[in-house]
C-alpha cells in the first residue's frame, strides 16, 4: 500500500542531509505528516477539547479544576489518537497484502507508504505528547513523562527504518485505550459506580488484557526473536521501498546495529512492565468495588 500524500520537495530537500547523518532515512518522506499530526493534536489539545468540553459537559468541566481541566483535556486528545489509530491501524493489517507473507527481514526492514503514514501521525502524537508531559510534570507524574519518552523514542527510531512491521502490529495494544479514557471522564462527572461504567470497566479490562498483556506479549515475544536474528545475520540485507505513487523507489541497505537492538528492546520491555503495573491498577479498583467493607479511595488509572 503506497502513501498517497507526497512530501513536499523543500521539506525533504531540507531534511535529508540531517536525518542521513542520524541514519533516519525513511522520515524526510513522512515528516509532513508527522508534523501534520503534532499540530493537530495540539490544536485538539488546546483549542478542540476546551471549547467542545465547556458546552458539551458545562457543569462539570467548568466546575473542575485547573489541574484537572489540563487532565481532562490531554484526555480527550488521547481518546481522538487512539480512535484512529485502532481504525488505521486494523485497516492497515488487513488491507496491506504484503504484510501476509513477511519473512524475518520483512518484518525488521519492511516498509510500506500507508505504514509510514500511520506511523508518521502515530509520531506526530507522541511528540505532542512528550511535549505535554515534559512541560506539566508535576501535574502528571514520571510515569506518563516515561511513557511519553519510550513512545517517541520508538517512534522515531522506526524510520531507519527498522521494525515498522512490529510498530503497525504492536500498536493494536491501543484498542485498549479509549475506554480507559472513557473511565476516566465518567469518575470524573460523578458515575463512579454507575452501570455505564461497570460495564465499560468489563470491556477495558478485557481489550487491556488481551491487547495489551496477551498480544504485547506475544509480539515482543516474537520481535525479540526477529531482532536476535538481524543482529547476527552475516550478510546485509537490501530492500527497494515503493512508497508513494508520485515518487521513485528508495533503495536502501540494512544492518541492525546492536545499540538499536538494545533500544527496542528496552522500550519494549519498559511498555510491557508498564502495562502490567496499569493493570494491576485496575485490579485494585475492581477488588475496592466489589468489596463490602472496602476501601472508598478510587484508583487512578491512566
Amino acid at each position: 500500500m503506497l502513501d498517497p500524500f507526497a512530501p513536499p520537495l523543500w521539506l525533504r530537500t531540507a531534511l535529508e542531509p540531517m536525518c542521513e547523518l542520524l541514519h533516519l532515512n525513511t522520515l524526510p518522506l513522512h515528516a509532513h505528516e508527522m508534523l501534520f499530526g503534532f499540530v493537530f493534536y495540539t490544536t485538539v489539545n488546546s483549542v478542540l477539547a476546551p471549547f467542545l468540553s465547556a458546552r458539551l459537559f458545562p457543569a462539570t468541566y467548568r466546575g473542575l479544576p485547573r489541574r484537572t481541566q489540563l487532565q481532562w483535556d490531554m484526555h480527550v486528545t488521547s481518546f481522538v489518537n487512539s480512535t484512529f489509530l485502532s481504525v488505521a491501524l486494523t485497516y492497515v493489517i488487513l488491507a496491506d497484502q504484503e504484510r501476509a507473507n513477511a519473512t524475518w527481514e520483512d518484518r525488521i526492514w519492511g516498509y510500506t507508504g500507508a505504514g509510514g503514514l500511520v506511523h508518521a501521525l502515530s509520531a506526530g502524537y507522541f511528540l505532542w505528547d512528550l511535549g505535554a508531559c515534559a512541560s506539566n510534570a508535576s501535574t502528571l507524574g514520571a510515569l506518563d513523562l516515561l511513557h511519553a519518552v519510550v513512545g517517541f523514542c520508538i517512534s522515531i527510531l522506526g524510520f531507519r527504518p527498522f521494525s515498522p512491521y512490529y510498530g503497525i502490529q504492536y500498536g493494536l495494544v491501543e484498542l485498549s485505550t479509549p475506554f480507559v479514557n472513557i473511565h476516566w471522564f465518567l469518575g470524573k462527572m460523578g458515575l463512579t459506580g454507575s452501570k455505564i461504567q461497570m460495564v465499560n470497566g468489563i470491556v477495558l479490562m478485557v481489550t487491556f488484557a488481551s491487547c495489551r498483556l496477551l498480544w504485547g506479549s506475544y509480539m515482543t515475544f516474537t520481535f525479540f526473536g526477529d531482532v536476535f536474528t538481524a543482529v547476527r545475520a552475516d550478510k546485509p540485507s537490501f530492500t527497494l521501498y515503493d512508497y508513494s505513487p508520485s515518487e521513485p523507489p528508495l533503495a536502501l541497505e540494512h544492518r541492525a546495529p546492536g545499540w538499536v537492538a538494545v533500544a527496542f528492546m528496552c522500550t519494549h520491555t519498559v511498555v510491557m512492565s508498564l502495562s502490567v503495573f496499569w493493570f494491576s491498577k485496575m485490579v485494585a479498583t475492581v477488588r475496592k468495588h466489589v468489596m463490602p467493607k472496602g476501601d472508598s479511595k478510587e484508583t487512578k488509572v491512566e
